[in-house]
C-alpha cells in the first residue's frame, strides 16, 4: 500500500511538473520569442529566395537534358547543375543554422516549370535560356550584390562572395554560348 501511495505521488507530481513546462515548439513559447532584427529577416529573406532559385534552376536544368537539341543550352544545363551540386550543401548549413527549411517551389517557378515540361527543341530552348538562365540568374547576381553591402552575417557573406564571381561567369558564358539570334533562328519542333 505505501508502495502505490508514493508512486501515485511521484506520477502526480510528475504531471504537474510537466504543464507548467512549455516545449520550445509551443504556441505559448512564440510570446517570450524577440523580433528579428531588419538585417537578420533580409538575410533570412535572401536564403529562402536563394534556395528557392537554386532548386528552380536545377528542376529546369534537368529537363534540358532531354528536352534540348542544342549542345550550347545542354551544356549551361549541366554547368547550372554542378554549381548548385557544389554550393548547396553549404547553402543547406545556412539554412539550418537559422532554423530554415528548404523552400518549395514558388508559384512563379512552378508556372515557369510546367510550361517547360511541355515544350522540346527550340522553343524548350528559348523559354530555358529567357527564363532560367537569363531572368533568375541576373535576379541571383543582384540579390548577391545586395547582401554584400546590406548582410550583418560574416558567414553568409563570405559565401556570397565566394559564390558571386562564379554567378557572373556563368552569366557572361551565357551570353556569349548562346546568343539571342541563335536562339531565334532554330526551327521550333
Amino acid at each position: 500500500m505505501r508502495f502505490a501511495l508514493i508512486a501515485i505521488v511521484a506520477l502526480l507530481g510528475a504531471a504537474a511538473y510537466a504543464q507548467t513546462r512549455l516545449p520550445a515548439y509551443a504556441p505559448g513559447a512564440a510570446a517570450g520569442a524577440r523580433p528579428l532584427a531588419q538585417a537578420q529577416r533580409f538575410e533570412r529573406r535572401f536564403l529562402q529566395i536563394t534556395a528557392g532559385n537554386m532548386r528552380f534552376q536545377a528542376e529546369a536544368s534537368r529537363m534540358a537534358d532531354s528536352r534540348s537539341n542544342n549542345p550550347a543550352v545542354k551544356e549551361l544545363a549541366n554547368t547550372l547543375l554542378a554549381r548548385q551540386q557544389t554550393a548547396q550543401p553549404e547553402l543547406l548549413r545556412l539554412l539550418h543554422a537559422r532554423g530554415m527549411a528548404l523552400p518549395i517551389a514558388s508559384p512563379q517557378h512552378a508556372k515557369v516549370l510546367r510550361q517547360l515540361a511541355k515544350l522540346n527543341g527550340a522553343k524548350f530552348d528559348r523559354l530555358y535560356v529567357d527564363e532560367v538562365v537569363t531572368r533568375s540568374s541576373q535576379a541571383d547576381i543582384g540579390n548577391y550584390e545586395r547582401v554584400t553591402t546590406q548582410a550583418e552575417d560574416p558567414v553568409l557573406k563570405a559565401w556570397v562572395e565566394r559564390q558571386l564571381p562564379t554567378l557572373r561567369f556563368h552569366a557572361a558564358k551565357a551570353g556569349k554560348a548562346l546568343p539571342a539570334a541563335v536562339l531565334r533562328g532554330q526551327r521550333a519542333v
